[in-house]
């Protein structure tokens, strides 16, 4: 199977607040934010998401690059390959409790409260992705520009019909208030569906503390780490 690659060809992202840089098995965050804030008087630091294949573990850990170049490395947590679907399993009512939060939209419904449609806003496939973005040194970074270019806020709601299928925004004043999305079926009907901004905060608020109770549960014990040579507490 290819492995996802993307647009651009770019192996990273860079922004304003932080830089993910992605290899065969591994995801590199380094967050700029931390750095500005701490002006160069703390130690560099950078976090490492790593699934070794040949081990069986994948761990999260800390890394911190000292003043004479030497690194100092700290696990976070760590779990078996194995465990991962168990968890998995644990957490599988999210996925209708997230489709539940989804409501059919009705162009009269928006006329009445005001509310305008806005394409563009939030790129999410591959190929809107790449309409923003360029790659700087093998990273995708946001071209303000090209990111203003592709807004679109239709004359008419009924536009909307014309569009291709995918995410649109929904504003109130400006001001986004939720996602819509657009299907059109086999037959060439369009269904239109969307989800309040706040339900999805709401839903994340609400299955954060349960995700992480699973993952610590499954976790490798740090009094173990000592049987992976690689794991350092």
């Amino acid at each position: 199977m290819d492995r996802y690659t993307l647009p651009h060809g770019a192996k990273g992202i860079d922004s304003n607040d932080f830089a993910l840089s992605f290899g065969p098995d591994r995801i590199v965050f380094a967050s700029k934010a931390a750095d500005r804030a701490s002006k160069d008087v703390e130690p560099e630091k950078h976090y490492t998401f790593s699934a070794r294949t040949d081990s069986g573990v994948i761990d999260f850990h800390e890394t911190t690059v000292l003043a004479d170049g030497r690194r100092d490395y700290r696990t976070l947590f760590a779990i078996h390959e194995q465990s991962v679907l168990p968890v998995l399993q644990q957490l599988t009512a999210m996925v209708p409790e997230l489709f539940s939060l989804f409501r059919p939209l009705r162009l009269g419904w928006l006329k009445h409260r005001n509310i305008t449609i806005a394409r563009g806003i939030d790129p999410v496939s591959d190929e809107h992705i790449a309409t923003v973005t360029r790659k700087r040194k093998r990273k995708l970074v946001l071209d303000p520009q090209l990111y203003e270019q592709n807004v679109f806020v239709p004359e008419f709601l009924e536009d909307i019909y014309d569009f291709p299928d995918g995410n649109f925004s929904l504003l109130y004043r400006g001001r986004p208030i939720g996602i819509c999305f657009k299907k059109t079926d086999a037959e060439g009907g369009v269904h239109l569906f969307w989800i309040k901004r706040r339900d999805l905060m709401r839903f994340g608020h609400h299955w954060q503390e349960k995700v992480i109770n699973a993952l610590q549960a499954a976790a490798i014990p740090q009094e173990r780490y000592g049987d992976y040579p690689f794991l350092r507490a």
